[in-house]
């Protein structure tokens, strides 16, 4: 008779067993999945893009017209050094430029490569989130963090084509550095949280060193930002000359409450078995800290810095939210206020008509 309470009270204790695969879209979660992902690709699939991103796809339109075999044997031609012409591979983006040539290779216009390119990269990501613990609430993030979905899923494809292939290798394969690392020949951007997942991958198993190292690793890079962009800026160092972007003690403020969704991710799985899903889930986080590390430092040592990177704290939050487990009171609570502060940036979003092209009729 105890054996048998014993064992009734071992399985009220045992946590749900996750949905996965096939069995998933069976559930009322991955109904809702469905719609909304369905309803998310058919806008960007169909709806005409010339509508409020002119300037974005103007852009893209000539990356497509002037990337051909001609421009890749220049690129070679060009080289002053082997070292210089390693680095010129990410800071050049040559997987964008390689991806280009490619659909260019089958014929395809400038137009429907934009578009083939936004389709395919909301489909990965849309498989990396089926990954995570809680899909649903990571496809609602991708679908209403203005960052997301809204900018790097639209129309700053390039990020968001590098940010599919960096999730799909960590959520899918667990090799978050060799994915973040191929995201940084499509987008130069990822080549810092690269960096930050190097570090954390030289610990192994102790979280508290890797935090520690990839915070100090954080520091050093902000602060030699300046001798890295000056040395190996390439074409950004014209492109730029002038170019500033809001970065404000309130951004701040915002990418910290973000930032605290990958502390609870730490928090809540310190002590989980370190399984090679939940090691690759623990340097995603470590590196996640790392970022915002850097954002702080750059603030105040060289803001240019920051460029695009400060996109990949909110960015993460899709993938990293749904994981936490909410052991106690202290990680709920803390929860609710990285989601309240999404809440927040999405209100203010809608009325800067950041969602217009989606709400538009």
């Amino acid at each position: 008779m105890q054996a048998t309470t014993m064992d009734n009270t071992a399985q009220q204790r045992a946590p749900a067993r996750r949905v996965t695969g096939f069995a998933y879209f069976m559930t009322p979660s991955g109904w809702a999945f469905l719609v909304l992902a369905a309803t998310a690709l058919s806008i960007v699939a169909f709806r005409e893009r010339s509508v409020g991103l002119i300037f974005d796809q103007e852009a893209y339109i000539q990356y497509f017209r002037s990337t051909d075999w001609h421009w890749l044997v220049q690129f070679y031609r060009n080289r002053e050094s082997d070292f210089g012409f390693l680095v010129s591979l990410i800071t050049e983006e040559l997987g964008w430029r390689s991806w280009v040539i490619l659909l260019n290779s089958f014929g395809v216009t400038p137009e429907g490569g934009i578009r083939t390119t936004v389709i395919l990269l909301n489909l990965i990501v849309m498989y990396a989130l089926l990954q995570t613990r809680r899909p649903l609430v990571g496809l609602v993030l991708w679908l209403v963090i203005p960052y997301a979905l809204a900018t790097v899923g639209l129309f700053q494809i390039r990020q968001g084509f590098g940010l599919a292939i960096a999730m799909l290798f960590a959520f899918r394969f667990n090799r978050p550095t060799l994915g973040m690392g191929l995201a940084s020949f499509v987008h130069t951007t990822f080549a810092v949280p690269t960096a930050f997942l190097l570090t954390a991958g030289f610990f192994g198993e102790k979280k508290g060193r890797a935090i520690v190292a990839v915070s100090v690793a954080a520091v050093v890079l902000a602060s030699a930002a300046r001798f890295l962009f000056a040395t190996y800026g390439g074409r950004r160092i014209d492109e730029y000359t002038g170019y500033q972007e809001n970065f404000t003690i309130k951004l701040l403020a915002l990418l910290f409450f973000y930032t605290m969704a990958s502390v609870m991710v730490l928090y809540s799985t310190w002590r989980s078995p370190d399984t090679k899903e939940q090691s690759s889930l623990t340097r995603l986080s470590i590196m996640h800290v790392g970022l915002f590390v850097y954002l702080i430092v750059a603030f105040f040592v060289f803001p240019f810095a920051k460029g695009r990177v400060w996109y990949c704290v909110p960015l993460l939050l899709p993938f990293l939210a749904p994981q936490i487990k909410f052991k106690n009171a202290i990680v709920l609570a803390i929860t609710v206020g990285v989601y309240v502060a999404v809440a927040a940036d999405v209100t203010k979003s809608y009325f800067e008509g950041v969602y217009h092209y989606f709400l538009m009729p």
